[in-house]
Formats: C-alpha cells, sequence, structure tokens
C-alpha cells in the first residue's frame, strides 16, 4: 500500500525499508548476538531528517547533544552529523553507532514513511493523540548502536517532544557512548596484578587496564597514583581519616585538591573560574564532583580533570579520587572519559 502511495521513492530508499523491518524482526526473534558490529566515531550522532525538517529541528538537536567541554579548548561531547534517509544503504547508516531518526508522523517524505515503519500502530495512535513520543532502543541493526527516534503530530510538536525528553535522550546516549569506551579501555585485557596489590595494600580496588601503571605510592600520606603516558593521563587515590562530610564545601574541596596537587603533583591548581561543582553517587557513597582546568604557571602547564570527594562513615575515611590528561594542541575529552571510567571501578574491599 505504501508504495503504491509514494510511487517516487527510490529502489534504493525501499531496501533501506526492507532491511530495516528484517533486521528488527530477527531482534525480535533474538538474533542480536548475529548483528555486526557498529561503524564510526563514538561522539557521531547521525540525524536522518528531511530537509525541510531539519529547519526547525537543528537548534534543538544542537543544544541537547553537542554539549561543550573546555580542556581548555572547546571540545564537543557529541556532533551532530546529517544523513539522507534515500542514501540509507548506500551510505551505511543502519551500522551508525548513533542514530535519530526525526519526522512529523504524518508527513509525506520518505523519512516519515522510514519512521511509520518502525513504530508501532499503537504508537501511531498514541501519538496521534498528541502523546509525546521519543524513544530509543539499543542494538537494532548493528552491535554498540543506540537507535532514537522523535516523532509528533507536526513539526513543531517534534522539536517540542525532543525538548521535553532532552534530558533522558541525553542521559541515554551518553550511557550507550560509555559502555563503548569502557570497552575498549579493556579490550588488551587489565593489570589485575596491580589491581590485586591495591587491594593487599590499601584495601580498595580499581582495575587497572593494559598500560597503566603505579607511578607513586605514599602509603604513609594515602596517596597512590596510576598513570599511563601518550598522552599524560592519571589516576590517583588520597584518603585522610576523621574527616566529616560536612565538611565538603565547595571552597573546602578547591582547597583540598590544591592542597594534595602541592604536596604531590609539584603544585597544580584549580583554575578556580573554570570548575563546576555538583554532587552524585560514586561508589556507592554521595560524593562531591569536582571538573575543570588545572594549571601549574611555574610548568606552563594545564589540561582538564574530574575529581570524586566523599566519606566512608562507616571507616570514618575521606577518600579523593581524581583524574585528569595532559596533552598539549590535541582533543583531551575521549582521554579524560576513559580514565573517568576507570575511576567508576574503584571500591572497597575489607
Amino acid at each position: 500500500m505504501v508504495r503504491q502511495e509514494y510511487p517516487h521513492l527510490s529502489k534504493i530508499y525501499w531496501k533501506g525499508i526492507r532491511l530495516a523491518l528484517m533486521a528488527l524482526v530477527l531482534l525480535a526473534a533474538g538474533c542480536g548476538n548475529r548483528l555486526p558490529e557498529s561503524i564510526g566515531a563514538n561522539e557521531e550522532i547521525y540525524v536522518l531528517a528531511a530537509p525541510s525538517d531539519w529547519t526547525l529541528l537543528e537548534d534543538a538537536a544542537r543544544e541537547i547533544f553537542e554539549k561543550v567541554v573546555y580542556t581548555p579548548q572547546e571540545e564537543k561531547i557529541f556532533y551532530i552529523r546529517v544523513g539522507n534517509i534515500e542514501t540509507f544503504e548506500r551510505h551505511k547508516h543502519h551500522l551508525r553507532k548513533n542514530i535519530l531518526v526525526a519526522a512529523p508522523l504524518d508527513a509525506a517524505h520518505p523519512t516519515a514513511v522510514f519512521l511509520r515503519s518502525l513504530l508501532s500502530p499503537q504508537v501511531h495512535d498514541a501519538v496521534k493523540a498528541g502523546v509525546s513520543s521519543v524513544s530509543w532502543k539499543r542494538d537494532v541493526w548493528a552491535r554498540d548502536q543506540i537507535l532514537m527516534v522523535a516523532t509528533g503530530r507536526n513539526q513543531e510538536e517534534v522539536v517540542d517532544n525532543l525538548r521535553m525528553e532532552s534530558d533522558r535522550l541525553y542521559r541515554a546516549v551518553e550511557q550507550a557512548r560509555d559502555e563503548r569506551v569502557a570497552k575498549l579501555i579493556f579490550q588488551y585485557g587489565e593489570r589485575q596484578d596491580v589491581s590485586e596489590q591495591l587491594a593487599r595494600s590499601y584495601g580498595w580496588r580499581i582495575r587497572v587496564p593494559f598500560g597503566y601503571r603505579i607511578m607513586e605510592e605514599h602509603p604513609d600520606s594515602g596517596f597512590v597514583v596510576l598513570a599511563r603516558e601518550q598522552p599524560n593521563r592519571w589516576l590517583f587515590v588520597y584518603w585522610e581519616d576523621g574527616i566529616p562530610p560536612g565538611r565538603l564545601t565547595p571552597d573546602w574541596c578547591i582547597g583540598k585538591r590544591n592542597e594534595i596537587a602541592r604536596r604531590f603533583f609539584g603544585g597544580d591548581r584549580v583554575v578556580a573560574t573554570e570548575v563546576k561543582i555538583h554532587q552524585a553517587e560514586f561508589s556507592g557513597k554521595l560524593a562531591v564532583v569536582l571538573q575543570g582546568l588545572w594549571e601549574n604557571k611555574a610548568l606552563w602547564s594545564g589540561g582538564p580533570f574530574k575529581s570524586y570527594a566523599f566519606v566512608d562513615v562507616d571507616l570514618n575515611r575521606f577518600f579523593w579520587v581524581d583524574v585528569g590528561v595532559f596533552s598539549p594542541n590535541k582533543e583531551k575529552e575521549n582521554y579524560l572519559r576513559q580514565v573517568d571510567l576507570m575511576a567508576h571501578t574503584f571500591e572497597w574491599v575489607r
């Protein structure tokens, strides 16, 4: 019926439609482990939208996904790429890691026809009733893939629905990226000998990817740093007893990192005007999170860092877990993400 309604659509397009539907059937049958590997950069999000829709969608899509981090140069966490549904197979869009298909439900153009093929009749009815329809699914046409779909009764509603679900969409695509990066950093194995040495010596453990080593340790001062070169990146753990959770104010935490770096890192300092502070869960504890830039004016160096400060009240012990990168004139966000994911394997083992 659809082919008769839209006879102008190309054969390549219809082949793409058949491919999409076949992949969904295979997924439902439990054949996900036979899917091909996804392709492209982890940071790329391919938006499949008609040119007439993209004019209205562009600002919202870029605001949602192209968040900026300063390292100190400006880097985007995700980059939007615009694709054409009529080259779906030829340009291998079905294999992309991050895909967003966006169109009004009842539009007549090829992207809308394709989008309708992805949604159940129940979803069609919900959209027509004015219910927001922004959803996502993992591993539809390729492994380690996330497919996002945004629709509505008209162009304006598609934009409104995207903005309404922006936080959830961003968290979903970032989680998918983190899972891929975690696989990447451990793809060559891990230093279990180092992890067990840390557990035996200090009572805490971190999964240590191959390539990292203990660069420095001061047991009497409660400090251990692991590092890797090319580019230079580190993870250090500092601990101290007798610090109550109430002391962990933003100003105190900035001062504490400066104190630790002065003692063990040759005078590095937090750039106070370039740090964001919030609270989040870390290793099962509520932590104060600092993310921003460090600098060392004596050495004319600097770069990005991220820290987690928390107190284990059962142990009466304060912990500081810190990651950072030094890589002049190169992009650093991806390397910072790698050591950050490594930091999230921290656990107390005794």
